[in-house]
């Protein structure tokens, strides 16, 4: 696995995608990549983060602390698990657990700040598209209270 691999595969997935070749090599050169086996942990819920983990190759099982097997995520090579450490800090919500043998980059929040700022045009391109998700959120959010509140006035009974 060349330098030149791990940035081909980390521009495949946002948010490095929306950086240029150079920023991505700066991301793959500054992060040190770490191979881990079945069972490892990458981090469980609750604890706090700083850092995104591209899963490089191998897969990783994501479940919330004392979940059922049916609450469980299986991620495989080219994801990003905790993006939203990449931004701000965060507590994480579920348990990460190695599957199957991986490697996995670890891209701490200070790295990404520190590229954004090589790369305004870059930093101004995610922030918009980071804009979007949270406008496409937040309309989501608006749509489903709406007709939460709809259903509940259509009650037989209901106030008026």
């Amino acid at each position: 696995m060349t330098l030149d691999d791990d940035v081909a595969r980390l521009a495949r997935t946002r948010p490095f995608s929306l950086l240029p070749r150079e920023a991505v090599q700066l991301v793959a050169f500054s992060s040190v990549k770490r191979r881990l086996k079945p069972g490892d942990i990458l981090f469980h819920a609750g604890e706090s983060g700083e850092e995104g983990y591209f899963l490089h190759s191998g897969a990783v099982v994501l479940s919330k602390r004392g979940g059922a097997a049916s609450g469980e995520k299986r991620v495989t090579a080219g994801a990003l698990i905790g993006e939203n450490a990449l931004y701000a800090p965060v507590v994480r919500p579920f348990d990460a657990r190695v599957a199957e043998d991986a490697v996995v980059i670890p891209v701490t929040r200070e790295t990404f700040r520190r590229v954004l700022a090589e790369f305004p045009a870059a930093a101004e391109k995610l922030r918009a598209e980071l804009s979007a998700r949270n406008r496409r959120l937040v309309d989501g959010l608006d749509a489903a209270r709406v007709r939460s509140l709809d259903a509940v006035a259509r009650k037989p009974g209901a106030a008026q």
